[in-house]
């Protein structure tokens, strides 16, 4: 998307008083990332290659000052994103000259962009994912591995030993996920479809996140992701119990567009539409939000 990546986006958060939360599957270290932020920046955790490399990087979080670790339970395989094989991901990101030849005219269409690429020394490395003997992990190897990267409620016991911060535990659609969660010692639970990219037909995490927050009942915090583009997005979440939502999408849009600036105005967008629907609502302040505020049908 553009060469500033994670570190330019954790910059743009820290500016806006936000937390960041960087994936594994990153092409910029974890340490440069925690240095480009002063706030709060938490790990996002795949299990990709094993729990070896996972500890090394677990390792690098905490010496870096990382505040909590995101443990994703909702991709033991990858999805079928029919719009990757359909642009070209597997070809662009690691086949042949020949394979990429269809897909060059797009490519011809943005030559900023692919200055800047190419400038940047094209598709980078997964700098977070360092497997023994052999270096970081290329980007074209992950849908492999993520097969062999499933979560069990026994990994986050074992998580729970070597990270003594907060775990976060995202990709929970149900009471019962999110209250075995909780036993497991889970600080918070992300209610996640994972932005519906994984399996089709997956409930809406609006839609299942009043049942995740009565199974809580309070006992950690209930944040919320998926499908957040406007900020009455985020005031509907909040008025359904949610302490917080977390962006992807949206972000990456302006970061896609401009870099860091794309970024801060994305947020700008949001906090505006934020502040305009507390406004129409009559609502004081986001803490005074609640489910008083919507009009939810009898059936839903």
């Amino acid at each position: 998307m553009h060469p500033g990546g994670e570190v330019a986006a954790a910059a743009a958060a820290e500016e806006a008083g936000l937390t960041y939360t960087l994936s594994t599957i990153s092409g910029h270290k974890l340490e440069n990332v925690r240095a480009a932020s002063k706030g709060p920046v938490w790990y996002q955790l795949y299990l990709v290659g094993g729990r070896e490399v996972a500890e090394g990087a677990i390792d690098r979080a905490r010496r870096a000052g990382f505040s909590a670790l995101v443990v994703t339970i909702d991709t033991p395989v990858a999805g079928m994103r029919e719009r990757d094989p359909r642009n070209g991901m597997k070809e662009l990101l690691g086949g042949t000259l020949f394979s990429k030849l269809p897909f060059l005219p797009q490519m011809f269409r943005h030559p900023g962009w692919l200055v800047s690429f190419l400038l940047d020394g094209g598709v980078p490395k997964l700098e977070n994912i360092v497997i023994p003997g052999k270096g970081p992990m290329s980007l074209i190897d992950v849908t492999a591995a993520l097969s062999h990267a499933v979560v069990t409620w026994e990994d986050i016991r074992w998580l729970k030993r070597l990270w003594t911060g907060p775990i976060v535990v995202k990709g929970v659609l149900t009471a019962d996920d999110a209250k075995r969660a909780l036993d497991e010692g889970a600080a918070a639970i992300v209610v996640s479809n994972h932005g519906g990219r994984q399996l089709d037909g997956a409930p809406a995490t609006l839609k299942v996140l009043p049942e995740v927050v009565a199974a809580v009942n309070g006992q950690a915090e209930v944040l919320m992701d998926g499908g957040v583009r406007r900020g009455s997005d985020i005031v509907k979440a909040i008025c359904l119990g949610a302490r917080a939502v977390l962006l992807g999408r949206a972000y990456a849009f302006g970061l896609a567009a401009a870099g860091k600036p794309g970024v801060t105005r994305a947020l700008e967008i949001l906090r505006d539409d934020v502040e305009r629907t507390l406004r129409l609502l009559g609502c004081p302040s986001v803490s005074a939000l609640n489910s008083s505020y919507l009009n939810i049908p009898a059936h839903w």
